[in-house]
């Protein structure tokens, strides 16, 4: 069965920070923290941007820390790289495109 709508999500940036400790394997300099935006879907054509919400990962353990639990220090990571991470035009293609489609059926009958 098809899904006519729902949600998808895409990574939008990442970064491996310096100064961060895993705090399972104490490793230093391996941790890499993701933004992931969430946008609705129609026919699989992006309609609306749902939020972004964030993960890290540790590249030397493969250990994965959600958003709600992350170390006070890898969550201040993450606001930092989520303030410079910007949604993506294209999460807004399906609105865009009914937009200019509503604009060229009113300006078509007068030109």
């Amino acid at each position: 069965m098809m899904n006519l709508f729902g949600k998808k999500s895409s990574e939008l940036k990442q970064a491996t920070s310096k100064e961060i400790i895993c705090p399972k394997c104490n490793s230093k300099n391996s941790t890499k923290i993701y933004v992931i935006g969430v946008y609705k879907h129609l026919l699989h054509i992006p309609f609306l941007s749902g939020g972004k919400y964030g993960t890290s990962n540790c590249t030397n353990c493969n250990h994965t820390i959600e958003l709600n639990s992350m170390p006070m220090a890898i969550k201040l990571a993450y606001y930092e790289l989520k303030e410079t991470t910007k949604t993506p035009i294209w999460f807004y293609t399906g609105l865009i495109s009914i937009k200019v489609l509503v604009l060229f059926k009113i300006f078509s009958k007068y030109f």
